[in-house]
């Protein structure tokens, strides 16, 4: 009779430990693989579509196959086209959590075609959304982390400090990302990615201190363009994304003057060709609320293609992690005006519909010349932009 009680006793203690063990192993937050709907193919930032996503049972894994080959090259795609910095940017979305202290855990099968050539990375990112005005965290793989697994699952653990990135971009995250950076990779191999799950440790969380709002050096500002010094103080970001643009004085020395570099040859393969311009405000400004105003002036065979967008924009600096705002604009609600002075606007009217994210550290102010695969080269003449400020509601 003692032995058995001892037996007894024993598998409760062991059964008691399992269950304990059971309960510490599940996750927050679990990524269900099962269902390739569930995943969102991002477009911007030179995203493309060229990606099969399904569902394998009996791993119980979802198959990300990269629809990649060498005719990319020749695609009338941009995207597709774009062989060396385009991507393919996958993403879930899961309840608004706090990940400053989280630990991510998933396994990965990496083919081995893809180490082999060695071109490809993987980037596995953290996400706000909307209410945390989208701020990424992303930590990079390459294929030299999966030398010796190839066609195995790999165990992989990501903390915040993989993502050398400060605890704010890591407060209301709603997306899990799993990117594939091409960096020219020809390799169309499907990869399999299991057991994705979250431990938040809630228990270790700081609560954010709070925003920082900062009082307006002024409340009006004009920049006029009809001195080269002015012009030069333009900042023209040149990027994967965006290239440069000439600039120089107009004849009638009324506003800076912009050639488009859109011609055969000029624009880089796969690249869209647009352009951003920015003017600093020199310091950060609360634009809650603001309105901007731009003059141009743009030639009529620019309305007649009928591709082009400018789409003004309000952007924080440093402090506040370069957050950007921005509204396309058609010519075509201006085509009467062509070769005329056209105001270009953008106000907080412009964000009521959707919620927008924060301007309360904005630096600079700008648009871009969304090109849409337009030709034309004609000049485009920037006269002026106005800043308002601390308009009354």
């Amino acid at each position: 009779m003692i032995k058995l009680v001892k037996a007894c006793s024993l598998y409760i203690a062991i059964l008691t430990l399992l269950q304990s063990c059971a309960t510490e192993m599940k996750y927050d937050i679990e990524l269900d693989m099962s269902n390739p709907s569930d995943w969102t193919v991002d477009v911007v930032h030179l995203g493309s579509k060229q990606i099969d996503i399904a569902y394998d049972s009996i791993d119980n894994a979802v198959v990300m196959h990269p629809l990649w080959s060498a005719i990319d090259t020749i695609s009338t795609d941009v995207a597709t086209r774009n062989v060396q910095n385009g991507r393919l940017h996958t993403y879930q979305n899961i309840k608004m959590s706090d990940c400053t202290q989280s630990e991510v855990h998933f396994e990965i099968k990496m083919p081995q075609e893809y180490i082999d050539e060695g071109k490809m990375e993987f980037v596995f990112s953290l996400q706000a959304s909307t209410a945390g005005d989208y701020l990424f965290n992303g930590h990079t793989f390459t294929m030299e982390d999966f030398v010796g697994s190839g066609n195995t699952y790999k165990k992989m653990v990501v903390i915040p400090a993989d993502y050398n990135e400060p605890p704010i971009k890591q407060r209301k995250i709603e997306r899990i990302n799993i990117i594939f950076e091409r960096q020219g990779s020809f390799v169309s191999a499907p990869i399999k990615i299991r057991n994705l799950g979250i431990y938040l440790n809630e228990d270790k969380i700081v609560p954010p201190e709070p925003d920082v709002i900062v009082e307006n050096p002024k409340s009006f500002y004009e920049f006029t363009y009809d001195t080269q010094e002015a012009i030069d103080a333009l900042h023209i970001e040149v990027s994967t994304e965006t290239m440069d643009i000439t600039r120089q004085l107009s004849a009638t020395g009324d506003g800076v003057e912009f050639i488009p570099l859109w011609s055969v040859g000029q624009v880089p393969d796969g690249h869209t060709g647009n352009v951003a311009i920015s003017q600093t405000l020199g310091a950060p400004h609360n634009f809650e609320p603001f309105k901007t105003e731009y003059v141009f002036k743009i030639p009529q065979a620019y309305f007649d293609e009928g591709k082009l967008q400018i789409t003004p924009f309000v952007q924080a600096g440093e402090q506040g992690y370069f957050v950007w705002s921005g509204v396309a604009r058609n010519l075509v609600e201006y085509a009467e005006k062509a070769g005329q002075d056209i105001v270009l606007s953008l106000s907080t009217e412009d964000f009521l519909v959707n919620k927008q994210k924060k301007k309360n550290l904005i630096e600079s102010v700008g648009f871009k010349f969304d090109r849409h695969g337009s030709t034309v080269t004609e000049l485009i003449t920037l006269k002026s932009i106005k800043v308002t400020l601390d308009i009354e509601k």
